[in-house]
């Protein structure tokens, strides 16, 4: 293997040419994003991709004004002043708490700015990053053990520079030469048990033959075999104890010399101090709740329950051991197990009872004491927030405010109870008068009890879900809506089953939804547009009547998505099956029942609705990706009206859909956008939804977060299954392909790691009412103008759209 390289000036190496972008030449299997990961120099940013470096010369105005030795002190003094404050408080636990929480903010700040200078700099700025040969040099070594990594053992790495603007851009020449096939694959094994579990798990094997060569494949096995043996009491044995032995010196090429070929011995040796290991096994289990943190033992009293052989110990808190017996797996007599471990301490930290929960093992012989040890959370929280809301087709913002209150372990067995008010005033685009803004007024109260359990008669289903993270939730909530046009209550009482049979996989039974929809005040005019849309097709009408809505609702959850670290490659499925009125066809005298408390007006719903939901992440670069999605549902209504209620239809456009289209105004089908008398568009409800969406991301600019860009392609529309239906909204084969929505956009996210504010901006290109391409209708001189064949629009949201 060789490294070499050219430079056109030897002056670049004293750092007089920025550093420019990277190309790779000749890699055939190894794709540019892993050899670009292999680079950690980055090039400075430039402005709209011409040599120029407005941060770099933001950088470099502020270094005019920036003395290091001043912010060096600085963190001297915060360091005296948090010596001399904690002297005059070291009897006083709390007190030192607080000065220590407030003092490692203070130095932190100040190293920030020895680190990084000052606002311009760390800020607004960016460091000039230049070209230094002998990091190239490294680069291309780098590249060069990561292909011997994955197999090409005969590869070579060269670059080349070209000089450009004041700037060198590296091109990195990729020669694989032939990848190494793993051939035979040994294991040598010493110990019967041992071996005989290593062999009869082959089929999950890491270390495949007839497979290249793959260096993380070989940590993979370690991996594997480690935590096959542990699962099986082995408690001393270690990854480290697995070693590879691989005649890489005398390769075997194969006839069509496209390949050579190594053997691999797999060696698993036993722990250095156990001739003869016999797996361990529990033999007391301990579980201790400390005090609240910062607090001593001495001024607590411990009270100590056995529970199932387990020794539970409380201070000041106390939980229903009862309780704690169904997440803790880990059971006195049983075989050590690496994952009855890990599950104990995820079952723990599930609960929202413990700030963190630990665990060590005392060993004699081969048997194992166990002891954790968890400091509670606060029994009690209050929260509040407040923002504004803003109404996209108007844009007019309204302010809101959010006050949540949690009690922990309610009744002693890990429950916990939350609150939460919310009122708020939107401003919103009236209904009757077009144009017009008024204020809506909304006051909620929502209440929840959840259990860390599933609350069901079946005593082995409920045993079995144990260890799967079930809970059972109860609500109750109460919602009430002013409007000028009329004014609303709606009375919710819900109870919930979820559990997770994996960390990737959630089942979610809602098993009670009932609610008690009432208007007590309508307009009269408002009335009578509803009569009018009704006469377009529109059931919104039927969600101002006195209803009584219950369902159960089915869903699953699949999700490969990492919540921290880098991007991977993922996926998302969400599958939803809903039964609304199912009640009152398994029990038909309810209904009577249910007329006789609320009165004989109330209006009933029955229908089925399903929804699916799939995306695919595939990460592009360090921070770029490509996200694909498809969405679709359907409803399907009887009873008397043979209508569902409008919160349950699907709808089309918007920040979340298509967003070249204004919110749940697209369709149903080729229909006309719905335009009353006084001209004000109305939502178009559909009974099936069919959409996909392909986003393009990637980084801009850093500026206090992340300013993240996206380009994006959206399709679809709602269709209506009602056989009453206009022609134009109905689904049908031979215009479905017409029917489908284009649209076409880019969006600027600003990402602040707990808050991402995102803009969209959607543009036709196939509009399905007017059957034809309008992209070329756009106006520049009038893209926001909303009354053009086809405009500019923005979609204000707050995360990403999926």
């Amino acid at each position: 293997m060789g490294v070499t390289g050219c430079a056109r000036k030897t002056s670049t190496s004293t750092g007089q040419y920025f550093l420019g972008t990277s190309t790779f030449k000749g890699n055939k299997v190894i794709s540019d994003s892993d050899l670009d990961a292999l680079i950690p120099q980055r090039p400075n940013s430039r402005f709209l991709s011409l040599p120029i470096f407005p941060k770099v010369g933001i950088y470099q105005f502020g270094q005019l004004f920036y003395k290091k030795e001043e912010k060096q002190r600085k963190v001297i003094e915060v360091t005296q002043n948090y010596q001399k404050e904690s002297r005059l408080h070291e009897n006083n636990v709390r007190q030192l708490e607080k000065i220590q929480r407030r003092y490692a903010k203070k130095l932190a700040r100040a190293q920030k700015r020895v680190d990084e200078g000052n606002f311009w700099m760390r800020v607004l700025g960016e460091a000039p990053v230049y070209y230094i040969q002998s990091e190239v040099v490294k680069n291309a070594e780098k590249m060069q053990k990561y292909l011997y990594n994955n197999g090409f053992f005969q590869n070579t790495v060269t670059f080349k520079n070209d000089t450009t603007f004041k700037r060198i851009q590296v091109k990195y020449f990729i020669n694989e030469n032939r990848p190494t096939i793993l051939d035979k694959i040994n294991y040598q094994v010493r110990n019967q048990m041992i071996d005989s579990l290593v062999k009869s798990s082959s089929k999950d094997a890491m270390l495949i033959s007839k497979k290249r060569y793959d260096g993380d494949a070989f940590e993979e096995e370690r991996v594997r075999i480690e935590t096959l043996l542990r699962n099986q009491g082995y408690f001393g044995f270690s990854r480290q104890n697995v070693s590879f032995l691989i005649n890489d010196t005398i390769t075997k090429p194969k006839t069509d010399s496209l390949f050579r070929t190594v053997d691999v011995n797999v060696k698993v040796s036993l722990p250095a101090k156990e001739k003869n290991p016999v797996p361990y096994t529990i033999q007391s289990v301990r579980f201790e709740v400390l005090p609240p943190a910062g607090l001593p033992d001495s001024l607590f009293k411990k009270d100590t329950v056995y529970s199932q052989g387990i020794e539970y110990i409380f201070a000041d808190k106390k939980f229903a051991p009862r309780i704690l017996d169904t997440k803790i797996v880990v059971r006195p007599g049983q075989l050590y197990s690496q994952k009855n471990e890990r599950d104990t301490q995820r079952q723990l930290s599930l609960t929202d009872q413990f700030r963190f929960v630990n665990y060590s093992f005392d060993s004699t012989g081969h048997n194992l004491k166990v002891h954790y040890q968890a400091i509670p959370l606060e029994k009690y929280q209050v929260s509040a927030d407040v923002g504004l809301n803003v109404i996209q087709i108007q844009g007019a913002p309204g302010p809101f405010a959010n006050l949540s209150y949690k009690i922990r372990n309610v009744f002693h067995g890990l429950e916990n109870f939350e609150a939460n008010l919310r009122a708020g005033i939107e401003l919103v685009p009236g209904f009757v008068e077009n144009g017009g803004i008024y204020k809506s007024q909304e006051i909620g109260l929502n209440t929840s009890l959840t259990f860390p359990r599933l609350l069901i008669p079946v005593r082995s289903f409920r045993n079995t879900s144990a260890k799967y993270n079930p809970r059972t939730q109860i609500g109750l909530g109460y919602n009430y809506v002013e409007r000028p046009e009329y004014t609303r209550t709606n009375v919710k009482v819900a109870m919930s089953y979820s559990w997770q049979p994996t960390v990737k996989t959630m089942w979610t039974l809602s098993f009670i939804d009932l609610n008690i929809l009432n208007t007590t005040k309508l307009q009269t005019t408002f009335q009578n547009l509803l009569n009018e849309l009704f006469e377009q097709g529109n059931n919104l009408k039927y969600s101002f009547n006195k209803s009584f809505v219950s369902d159960l609702n089915l869903t699953f959850v699949h999700n490969t998505n990492s919540i921290i670290g880098p991007q991977k490659n993922a996926h998302y499925f969400r599958a939803s099956v809903e039964s609304g009125g199912t009640s009152l066809n398994i029990l038909p005298g309810q209904e009577k029942w249910i007329r006789n408390v609320f009165g004989d007006t109330l209006q009933f719903y029955k229908y089925l609705r399903a929804t699916v939901d799939y995306r695919r992440y595939w990460p592009t670069g360090r921070r770029s990706s490509f996200i694909a999605r498809i969405n679709s549902g359907a409803i399907y209504s009887y009873g008397n009206n043979k209508v569902p209620p409008y919160e349950k239809y699907f709808f089309a456009g918007g920040s979340n859909s298509l967003r070249a289209w204004l919110p749940r105004r697209l369709g149903p089908g080729s229909a006309a956008p719905r335009i009353t008398s006084n001209n004000l568009s109305i939502e178009a409800p559909g009974d099936f939804l069919l959409e996909g969406n392909l986003e393009w991301r990637g980084h801009l600019a850093k500026f206090f977060g992340d300013i993240n860009y996206a380009l994006f392609l959206d399709v679809g529309n709602v269709w209506s299954l009602n056989s009453a239906a206009p022609e134009d909204q109905k689904l049908k084969l031979n215009t479905f392909v017409k029917e489908i929505a284009v649209g076409t956009g880019f969006g600027i996210r600003y990402d602040l790691s707990f808050f991402i504010l995102r803009f969209d901006f959607g543009t036709k290109i196939y509009d399905p009412y007017t059957s034809k391409f309008v992209l070329d209708k756009l106006e520049f001189s009038k893209l926001f103008n909303r009354r053009q064949e086809n405009f500019l629009n923005v979609n204000l949201g707050v995360g990403y759209p999926f």
